[in-house]
């Protein structure tokens, strides 16, 4: 169990717990549990089912490998092909400024210094191609629970019309992921999430990731997150008076 002071609309104290059992019940006004194993609803919080993939890293490595699927599999070999190489990065401010430049070119959000609360927690990964970070990946470890969870993914190159090096940047994001799940197990950590995945979804985006994730194998898990009634007034109250 992970647990990380911060602060929800820029007002409200929040203690935000990650995969915690049940919820309890004297905290409802300032803790918000995220990806709680419990799955049953806890009096003083709204609940909502969040489902994401996991990759058991006990197995061996054989055994992990082949759940990829063949697409996948072929991409990692000519990423190494192709002169790719991965490695960990440790200036998280040059992650953010990486991130906010990839959440730009999709429309994402941008994250800010919030993130750095995560530092002590956190290990972020890159692809290396031409001299020139172009995937990176960042993780929220548990230690105590061996559970490497990816919270940020984002890649980036300056021209977005070439179509042969948006082809290495694709190949390298998925030997990138397993580069990771190499150096997690290598940790002794058991577990890698994927962050998530869109159960039952209609977004063609949210499948193409759904698709993306698929393509590693693992399992589906079922857990929940519980929000403070509090923060949903405020998150209602924040809704209502921007529109």
């Amino acid at each position: 169990m992970i647990q990380i002071k911060t602060t929800a609309f820029h007002l409200m104290p929040v203690n935000v717990i990650w995969f915690a059992d049940k919820p309890q019940k004297w905290q409802c006004l300032y803790s918000y549990y995220k990806q709680s194993t419990h799955v049953t609803p806890v009096a003083g919080y709204h609940r909502e089912d969040f489902f994401t993939k996991v990759i058991d890293l006990t197995s061996p490595l054989e055994v992990i490998e082949s759940g990829f699927d063949q697409k996948t599999a072929y991409e990692i070999r000519r990423a190494i092909k192709d002169g790719v190489t991965t490695t960990t990065e440790s200036d998280i401010k040059h992650f953010i400024n990486f991130y906010n430049l990839f959440a730009q070119t999709k429309q994402l959000p941008s994250i800010g210094s919030n993130v750095t609360k995560y530092k002590s927690r956190m290990v972020i990964t890159k692809a290396v191609y031409d001299a020139q970070d172009i995937v990176m990946h960042a993780y929220l470890i548990d230690i105590s629970m061996k559970r490497a969870r990816l919270l940020y993914s984002a890649s980036l190159f300056r021209n977005e019309q070439d179509t042969q090096l948006r082809a290495v940047v694709g190949r390298a994001n998925r030997l990138l992921h397993f580069k990771d799940m190499c150096l997690f197990k290598q940790q002794g950590f058991s577990v890698y999430d994927l962050g998530g995945y869109a159960v039952n979804t209609k977004d063609e985006a949210l499948i193409r990731i759904n698709y993306f994730k698929d393509s590693f194998g693992g399992t589906l898990v079922h857990e929940s997150d519980y929000l403070p009634f509090p923060a949903l007034v405020l998150s209602f109250l924040n809704k209502m008076f921007k529109s």
